[in-house]
């Protein structure tokens, strides 16, 4: 199933949010392109939120976290097969 537009800004605002809390590099390319997203007004790029999310749950190991970017990178895979 594929997120709405709604929920990938929702998926965006927490890594971007939990990237902070954690000290994670904003410099980071997958951060950048999901902050400069959000500033542009354009949708969250599916790539840097699995690889964001990806990098969140390896940082602290949180299943919650690889759950997320594993759904997220079934809606990208979707996605792009659907392309």
């Amino acid at each position: 199933m594929v997120r709405t537009g709604s929920e990938r800004e929702a998926a965006r605002q927490r890594a971007l949010l939990l990237a902070a809390e954690l000290g994670l590099d904003p410099g980071a390319w997958y951060l950048r392109v999901l902050a400069e997203s959000r500033e542009a007004g354009e949708p969250a790029d599916l790539g840097a939120l699995v690889r964001a999310y990806w990098e969140l749950q390896r940082v602290t190991g949180r299943t919650d976290l690889r759950d997320e970017w594993r759904r997220l990178a079934d809606d990208f895979w979707d996605t792009d097969a659907a392309a």
